[in-house]
């Protein structure tokens, strides 16, 4: 903090005893601090009182003097009004004031919450844990039936089937049958060298012969011939025959060794045929038969299915066919063959397969059976 010295010139108004027109000189002493940060502007202090009024003489107009600060107010004056006096010239600007006290502390607003910061790096694993103690051993179970693997049947599918391993035995005694698919065939190997030129072969057959020649005239007619030999009295129609079908799409279920019959509920025309059994034609005269079939039918598993026609259940070896079976893709049965039948030979149609599988017949007609007689 400093000092300094403020020098004020006072004139006298000749009514403080003093020689006339005197001045008074006052030192005033001013203590100015650091200057701080300029205070918020106060409010306009109230009006001072006016001061007392004057003599009417009016003294000689001394040297306007610096701007003192502001008097403490003086009596009130006699009433009389004096003359007013010339406006004197505005004084030199005073020393600035102390720092104004700190206004009041603002509202505080807390602003909105900023984004998350990224995710810290994950902290090393911890040491393991040690081991716990082993539990107590259990009961030993009862000792096992002794189990039995027997390889059952082993069949060839088409390259690209899936294998089929199936258990025609118990979980005891298992007994294992196996659809293996052939490899495909293998790339055509690369051409051998050409080999030495053989020996010259001998010489070929004669050649085809040449085109027939130019119809030649026609020549005298001939004498007529003796007449022949009257043939034998040929047959006015067939003397025996019948056919069955079906046209019901439907599932067989065939067992692991067993056989089924084709069913076959609708009949054809017949002639010394019946048709009992059921689902089976029965000759009734003696002689030579063509016999015809046909079914159409697919597999819910891959596995060797045979279709046999049978004469009194018992498998024609020449009208029996086996076939491996995609899983759910038809497969096409059929044949013609001839047979010498007696009277009272029953034919039928019937199904197996070398595991447990089911057999779809489909839509339209997927099953026939035909039967005539040809020679006695």
């Amino acid at each position: 903090m400093t000092t300094e010295y403020l020098k004020i010139y006072f004139a006298c108004n000749r009514d403080c005893g003093c020689s006339s027109g005197s001045v008074k000189t006052v030192y005033v002493h001013t203590y100015t601090g650091m200057i701080g940060p300029t205070g918020p502007t106060g409010a306009t202090g109230p009006a001072g009182a006016t001061g007392a009024t004057g003599p009417s003489v009016t003294g000689a107009t001394g040297p306007t003097g610096a701007t003192g600060p502001a008097g403490a107010t003086g009596a009130t004056g006699p009433s009389v009004t004096g003359a007013t006096g010339p406006t004197g010239a505005t004084g030199a600007t005073g020393v600035t004031g102390p720092v104004g006290p700190t206004g009041p502390t603002g509202i505080s607003v807390t602003g909105p919450t900023g984004p998350t910061g990224a995710t810290g790096i994950t902290g090393s694993t911890g040491p393991t844990g040690a081991t716990g103690s082993t539990g107590a051993t259990g009961i030993t179970g009862p000792t096992g039936l002794a189990a039995t693997i027997v390889v059952g049947t082993v069949d060839t599918a088409e390259p690209g089937q899936p294998a089929v391993v199936n258990n025609s035995g118990t979980d005891q005694n298992a007994v294992f049958n196996f659809v293996i698919p052939r490899g495909a065939t293998g790339a055509t190997g690369a051409a051998g060298t050409v080999g030495a030129t053989g020996a010259t072969g001998v010489t070929g057959p004669a050649g085809a012969t040449g085109a027939t020649g130019a119809v030649g005239a026609t020549g005298a007619v001939g004498a007529t011939g003796v007449t022949g030999a009257t043939g034998p009295t040929g047959t006015a129609d067939l003397n025996a025959y019948g056919g069955l079908y079906s046209t019901t799409p439907q599932t067989l279920d065939l067992t692991l060794g067993g056989t089924t019959q084709l069913p076959m509920p609708t009949t054809m025309p017949s002639k010394n045929t019946t048709y009992t059994p059921a689902n089976s034609i029965t000759a009734t005269v003696a002689g030579v038969y063509e016999i015809n079939y046909y079914t159409n039918l697919s597999a819910a598993l891959g596995t060797t299915v045979t279709m046999s026609v049978r004469r009194n259940g018992t498998v024609i070896p020449q009208a029996s066919i086996s076939r491996v079976l995609a899983v759910g893709v038809a497969s096409l049965y059929n044949g013609s063959f001839i047979i010498s039948l007696n009277a009272g030979d029953v034919i039928d149609m019937a199904v197996s397969a070398l595991i447990a599988v089911g057999v779809t017949l489909g839509g339209g007609v997927n099953t026939t059976l035909t039967i005539k007689q040809i020679s006695a």
